[in-house]
């Protein structure tokens, strides 16, 4: 059973700034909703009208003007009620061994209030290497962040990286160093968001050759950190997914490649994450729920409007009500990109959100559209257009009447209001 659209509004759009793509990523507080995007910086939204309190640049926001600030990510710790906002920034024009990540914490719930700022400067590039896409995560004694490292004329992909920054320090001001972990070249790495109390935080990453690969960390933030791994998990093998058709034009959009975009839901011994991958000739988004204690699959299934749509930039959340202890992820929301090029339903690129309980079919389709673009999306002469880079769908950490915690989420994703110009769509999806 989908849940129901419940309610939406316009998020950031490209504006002036003439930076794409937008990188949009957003996470639901108690009040608001926060957005991060390329160009814009940062968006907050009053949750219950969709009225934007506040727009504020990251190099405003950062107090750091030097180099370009991009690649934003946030969440909301619902635990201890603070934001976590994060980007890195382009190495610095006259000392290019300098690239910094900035971090942010919020002082309290309100996110238009005070933050501790942090500005790391991350050793790669000493050895003229080049931090980029970096994923946001959590457990419960750290904030964790992972990363690709390439060297400096991005020509080549060197090996990921894992930070691990202490909460007892950040989340109080205090000063602190990193931790910073080396997994190998084994591609993007997505770190989770642990909802409860485990000891370790699992990170995973896909091969096309038949195998998600998880890593397990332990200790986070604390002196005795390791991380372990990587363990192959069989899954059925894959190819890399073609770019999305756009109907009457022969420009696409990005599909990007199989990377897990997203951090991970991690409840008990369960994780959840999501890509896309190729279905034939279109691109189609696959979700997956390994068993952290076995190193197997517990389920896995294909998210798509319909059976001739090209389905991409997906991200999902889970959420444990309907869980049960063999099965402790009870609901799953998911967002998602769609186009249709061929067949009777052409339509333009959408933004698209849905979900299932744990008894549902592991195949999700149809799906709420929260927009949908009227022509196609080419602002250059580019045949493949740049798109999302990724997207985000959070729990709601309040409840509403009759409607208990972990029965509704919120999703931000990437649609485009003219040809031209990128926008955003926030929306919020319920099973109450």
């Amino acid at each position: 059973m989908p849940p129901a659209s419940q309610f939406g509004f316009e998020g950031l759009n490209q504006g002036s700034t003439g930076v794409r793509p937008p990188d949009t990523h957003g996470a639901v507080g108690l009040n608001h909703f926060v957005e991060v995007t390329n160009g814009r910086g940062i968006g907050v939204f009053n949750k219950a009208n969709g009225t934007n309190v506040l727009t504020v640049s990251f190099a405003s926001f950062f107090n750091y003007t030097t180099s370009l600030i991009f690649d934003p990510r946030v969440v909301y710790d619902k635990k201890w009620n603070r934001w976590v906002i994060v980007a890195e920034a382009l190495p610095e024009p006259s000392s290019p061994s300098v690239q910094y990540l900035l971090v942010a914490v919020s002082t309290s719930s309100d996110p238009t209030g005070s933050y501790y700022r942090y500005r790391f400067d991350l050793p790669e590039g000493i050895q003229g290497d080049f931090f980029d896409f970096p994923q946001l995560g959590l457990d419960q004694g750290a904030v964790i962040i992972t990363g690709n490292v390439f060297n400096a004329s991005l020509t080549a992909y060197l090996r990921t990286r894992t930070l691990g920054l202490a909460k007892a320090d950040i989340y109080n001001g205090r000063a602190t160093a990193f931790q910073y972990f080396n997994l190998g070249a084994v591609g993007s790495v997505a770190p989770p968001i642990v909802e409860d109390n485990n000891a370790n935080a699992f990170l995973l990453t896909a091969s096309p050759s038949g195998a998600l690969r998880l890593f397990r960390a332990t200790g986070l933030g604390r002196s005795n950190a390791s991380i372990a791994g990587p363990v192959n998990v069989p899954v059925p093998a894959f190819a890399l997914p073609p770019d999305a058709r756009q109907p009457g034009i022969a420009a696409r959009l990005d599909a990007q490649d199989a990377r897990f975009q997203n951090a991970s839901t991690q409840i008990g011994n369960q994780l959840l994450n999501i890509h896309t991958i190729a279905d034939g000739s279109r691109p189609t988004s696959k979700w997956y729920q390994v068993n952290t204690t076995t190193n197997a699959l517990t389920a896995s299934g294909f998210v798509f409007e319909s059976g001739d749509s090209d389905d991409f930039n997906p991200a999902v959340v889970g959420s444990p009500v309907g869980g049960t202890a063999a099965n402790p992820i009870g609901r799953m929301f998911f967002t998602w990109s769609s186009t249709d090029a061929v067949g009777s339903g052409l339509h333009h690129a959408a933004v698209k959100g849905s979900g299932r309980l744990a008894t549902d079919s592991t195949t999700v389709t149809g799906g709420v559209t929260f927009a949908l673009a009227t022509g196609p999306y080419n602002p250059s002469s580019a045949t493949v257009e740049r798109w999302g880079d990724y997207s985000a769908v959070t729990i709601d950490p309040v409840a509403a009447s009759g409607c208990p915690v972990g029965q509704r989420a919120w999703l931000v994703n990437e649609r485009h209001v003219s040809t031209a110009m990128w926008g955003s769509r926030i929306g919020r999806l319920g099973y109450c």
